[in-house]
């Protein structure tokens, strides 16, 4: 497989005790958002939530770097944290390319 030019932004959200489906929640709607939105460079997210504690990981993938960092400099971003930073106790990210892809569909 050639490797991607694309980035993926992975974060891992730790939440608060009772907080998660709260998270959840409202990151989903920010997931529809991006959509609507067009937001410039993002091609796709995954928001996937622990079963058995209380942390989430949210997938995302744009184009390059430059595309993400420029939407977190926007003040949709902003807004967006805002309405999530009384929720999680922290949140781990970095960026990772694909190096390879298997699947049985």
């Amino acid at each position: 497989m050639k490797p991607s030019k694309s980035i993926v932004w992975i974060n891992v959200f730790t939440a608060k005790p009772g907080k998660l489906d709260e998270l959840v929640a409202i990151q989903a709607e920010e997931l529809l958002n991006f959509k609507s939105k067009g937001v410039p460079g993002w091609i796709s997210s995954r928001w996937h939530r622990s079963v058995d504690n209380n942390k989430a990981i949210m997938v995302t993938t744009f184009e390059n770097i430059e595309f993400h960092k420029s939407w977190l400099e926007k003040n949709d971003f902003s807004e967006h944290l805002n309405k999530i930073k009384h929720l999680i106790e922290g949140a781990e990210g970095g960026y990772y390319t694909l190096v390879e892809s298997i699947e049985n569909l």
